[in-house]
């Protein structure tokens, strides 16, 4: 009796839980039937949008680091030694960090007073070197005159000794005055001798005076040389960029005064590997340089030259830029040296080539893939890559300009997928379309 009742409890729990599990599975039916009916019918269909491939440029350009240098430069010093009297313009304009400067245009004095005076003393000398010089001249004229009038009776001796020894050949003479004759003539001789000796005398002396005068006016030009360099002045255009003095100060002839900087046209150094060298052509690659202190500043010029050596260490060669550098009307100057500049080199430009977006193609182990459409499926094409530039990627092989590929959504794609193409209303549009589809 026992055992009857306990199996009638038994199995009456038993019916109990089937029923609470039948109806559980029940409600769970009926809430995913609600839900499928809500969401509407499922669709194998991968939601994509497509666009077609058109033709294309990119460019091959190549990004390097350098600094802003002058053209030239120069420390200024003085030539003589003396007290800096001014450090200015010759308009009274103060000389110092940011003034500009003309070549030729006054920018120091020194005192002069020293030099002024040996400059006097020295024409001084040149006037007592061109008097010297001139007695000198009067005095070889004289013996000039007196060695023609030796010669001339000397020649008068010759013709008489001449004729004194027809006469006593023809014995219509006497001995005696072919003596005196000879005598006259031996006489004669000396005296021109003499007057000869006299007149070299005088043109050597002559030389010597014209050497005196020729020193004299030597020295008085470097006289007036160092006066002239009391005057400093500037040795190009420029800005200075340094004042190391003020005035007042005893110079020497090795103390820099100011510095010198030409900055109408200033000059970026960058350092491009060997391998690019070959693409680098001066007067003809384009480069745009820009600096982070003056990012609204763009400049485009050309690559001016490539230093002859390379670098054994970084392999790399110096190419140097041109870049001018006008003032602005606040006297300021763009590029400054010292600056940072970024410097992009324009190596190769390829038009009317296949170019895609850069995040189109996916990698797939060691192959590049881009998904062509046909009709609702989708092709998986191995393409080959090139250059990249502005978000573009040049399409070497793979693609054709006109092939229709999925340009979003082609992550969810393997090779013969099929696709449904929505409105091109960005990725949000796709979310929804795969929310729907989960």
């Amino acid at each position: 009796m026992k055992r009857t009742s306990l199996f009638r409890v038994a199995l009456g729990a038993v019916i109990i839980l089937g029923v609470s599990f039948w109806g559980a599975r029940r409600i769970s039916a009926t809430r995913e039937e609600a839900q499928r009916k809500q969401a509407g019918p499922r669709s194998a269909a991968v939601p994509v949008r497509t666009d077609r491939v058109a033709l294309g440029e990119v460019r091959n350009v190549l990004t390097f680091n350098g600094d802003v240098e002058p053209m030239r430069s120069v420390d200024l010093q003085a030539k003589v030694a003396g007290r800096l009297l001014a450090l200015e313009l010759e308009d009274g304009t103060p000389v110092e960090e940011g003034t500009p400067v003309k070549k030729g245009q006054r920018i120091a004095l020194l005192d002069g007073r020293e030099y002024h005076a040996a400059h006097s003393a020295a024409k001084a000398a040149v006037s007592v070197a061109q008097a010297s010089l001139a007695s000198a001249r009067a005095v070889v004229l004289q013996r000039q005159a007196s060695l023609a009038s030796a010669q001339a009776n000397l020649e008068d001796k010759q013709r008489e000794f001449q004729r004194m020894s027809g006469l006593v050949a023809q014995q219509a003479g006497t001995q005696q005055s072919l003596d005196q004759a000879t005598t006259a003539l031996a006489q004669a001789q000396a005296e021109k001798q003499a007057a000869q000796a006299q007149v070299e005398a005088g043109e050597a002396a002559l030389e010597q005076a014209q050497a005196t005068l020729e020193q004299a006016q030597a020295e008085e030009e470097k006289a007036n040389l160092d006066v002239q360099e009391t005057m400093v002045c500037a040795p190009m255009d420029g800005v200075v960029s340094r004042r190391h003095l003020d005035p007042g100060v005893q110079v020497t002839a090795s103390t820099p005064l100011v510095t010198i900087l030409a900055m109408d046209t200033v000059k970026v150094v960058i350092s491009v590997p060997v391998n690019r060298l070959s693409q680098v052509v001066p007067g003809t690659t384009q480069a745009t340089l820009r600096s982070p202190a003056n990012p609204q500043e763009v400049v485009t010029c050309l690559v001016e030259k490539i230093y002859p050596a390379v670098d054994t260490v970084t392999r790399t060669a110096q190419v140097e830029l041109r870049v001018p550098n006008r003032r602005r009307e606040d006297g300021t100057y763009p590029f400054l040296p010292g600056m940072y500049a970024t410097v992009e080199l324009l190596l190769e430009v390829k038009e009317g080539i296949v170019t895609v977006d850069v995040s189109l193609p996916i990698r797939n182990v060691d192959r590049q893939l881009v998904f062509v459409c046909q009709g609702d499926t989708v092709r998986a094409v191995p393409v080959t890559l090139g250059l990249t530039t502005g978000g573009q990627v040049e399409v070497l092989e793979g693609l054709h300009a006109g092939d229709e590929v999925v340009v979003q959504g082609q992550h969810r794609l393997t090779d013969g997928s099929v696709i449904r193409r929505i409105a091109a209303q960005g990725e949000d549009t796709i979310q929804e379309g795969v929310q729907a589809k989960e």
